[in-house]
């Protein structure tokens, strides 16, 4: 068996080949990651880029969905830009409605073509936490002890008085029941159309609304987001005023609600999160933007949940119709 020595050029110029080799099938496909920020607090938006640079032609690429952001990042809309035509790109538009630094974690790209499959990872990220609170003013006041009133005795007297009073007057003047008494009438309480609801809500909050003059735009927006939360509540008995945004609108999905309703609901939460939890300050515009918004929710839902008000209201009478008619008769 002949051992070949190679001359140290001839080995350099192997091993410069060799690892050409490997980076281009290594390399052939890359995934970078951008962040426009560093930092971030309570209700702020930020951007997220994924840059495809590809070897070839690929029939499909998927991107991460919603599902691999954590559960404190709500996602607003995403734009996706072919570069050239081995380059792509993916901006993701998200807001945060967290209070520690938030990390997003190594997310999966898939590039499917008809020989095989690759999958290749992003970058983990992590994004430190602005505190609103300001610097050093972390210590706690102590608690001040609980002061003691003396019980008073006399509401006993007067109770006293008065229990007395009652007795006397009773065994003096009482009466003696009515041998026939009439049974009480039951009063049915008509169908309660959760869109008529609604509509009054809306046109109380415009008609006593002095916004312009208060400039409290947190019960302002408190108002319209209780009476989409009401709406959800008494049609599709969804617990929509215990709820987070976030979780109302995981119930909207759930239940299938239709489309625009759903987007309007969120467009209105997520502006009404921003007055009252991340003390953003709109304009007055934009408090009657939002106000047209659920004007806007509630001429869809005329058209969308008119059949199932419809079955609620028959469902509604053949329960308590009956009580009456029969009442009636015994009368």
């Amino acid at each position: 068996m002949k051992i070949i020595l190679l001359k140290p050029g001839a080995l350099q110029s192997l091993t410069v080949l060799i690892l050409l080799f490997f980076s281009v099938n290594i390399y052939s496909q890359t995934v970078r990651t951008n962040i426009d920020t560093d930092s971030i607090s309570i209700g702020d938006t930020f951007r997220y880029s994924l840059i495809i640079q590809q070897d070839q032609e690929y029939q499909r690429i998927e991107f991460p969905d919603t599902a691999s952001f954590p559960p404190s990042v709500e996602l607003i809309g995403r734009q996706q830009f072919k570069l050239s035509e081995f380059s792509d790109s993916l901006i993701y538009n998200l807001q945060y409605f967290g209070n520690k630094d938030l990390s997003l974690p190594e997310m999966p790209v898939t590039f499917y073509s008809e020989e095989d499959t690759i999958q290749l990872r992003t970058d983990p990220v992590l994004l430190f936490f602005k505190s609103v609170v300001a610097e050093g003013d972390t210590t706690l006041k102590p608690m001040k002890p609980n002061f003691t009133f003396q019980r008073p005795w006399w509401p006993w007297i007067l109770a006293g008085s008065l229990l007395a009073a009652f007795l006397i007057w009773w065994y003096k003047f009482r009466k003696e029941p009515e041998e026939s008494e009439s049974k009480p009438q039951i009063e049915i309480q008509p169908f309660n159309n959760p869109i008529k609801e609604l509509e009054k809500n809306l046109l109380s909050i415009k008609r006593e609304s002095d916004i312009a003059e208060t400039k409290n735009f947190k019960l302002f927006y408190s108002e319209i987001g209780d009476a989409i939360r009401t709406y959800f509540e008494e049609l599709y008995k969804i617990p929509a005023l215990e709820s987070t945004s976030t979780e109302l609108l995981r119930y909207l999905d759930a239940y299938g609600v239709d489309d625009t309703m759903t987007e309007k609901t969120r467009v209105i939460l997520r502006k009404a999160d921003l007055v009252k939890f991340a003390k953003f300050t709109p304009t007055l515009e934009d408090a009657w933007e939002t106000f047209d918004h659920a004007i806007e929710f509630m001429e869809r839902a005329k058209l969308a949940d008119s059949a199932r008000i419809s079955r609620l209201k028959v469902k509604y009478e053949a329960q308590f119709k009956p009580k009456a008619s029969e009442q009636k008769k015994e009368n």
